[in-house]
């Protein structure tokens, strides 16, 4: 009995998420690089910088700065996700964002456009530290 008592109380702590609810912190930035691919422009890499300026419940906004050969682009952003952070997406003017939080300084995301211009790309960013 003592066996089977274990063996579930193992199950449930293998199975529970890593982050509760309340302990998603997105507020901070985040850097790495990027890849992308489209259409008209083909292949490109660069450093990307996401800024949560504002999280509140399961809702955040923000801004992501991307650089390019020709000018940086920094463009806002709103998203959300469910309790605990398993299921992340966000969006801005032009496409649409899918983030998978791997730990509490670690995000990854994929953005995709449609249209003439379609385009996609994924990075996978580092939160960074602030300074004191």
């Amino acid at each position: 009995m003592k066996a089977l008592l274990y063996s579930a109380t193992f199950a449930i702590l293998v199975s529970t998420p890593v982050f509760g609810a309340d302990s998603v912190s997105l507020t901070g930035t985040w850097t790495g690089q990027r890849e992308r691919i489209a259409k008209v422009e083909g292949r490109r890499g660069g450093l990307a910088t996401l800024v949560i300026t504002d999280q509140q419940g399961g809702t955040f906004a923000g801004r992501l700065k991307r650089s390019n050969p020709t000018g940086d682009e920094d463009e806002p952003l709103w998203g959300a996700f469910t309790p605990g952070g398993k299921l992340m997406i966000g969006s801005d003017e032009e496409g649409t964002y899918i983030f998978t939080l791997i730990n509490r300084n670690t995000l990854d995301y994929c953005y995709s456009e449609t249209g003439a211009s379609p385009r996609s790309v994924c990075a996978r960013l580092t939160r960074q530290r602030s300074g004191r």
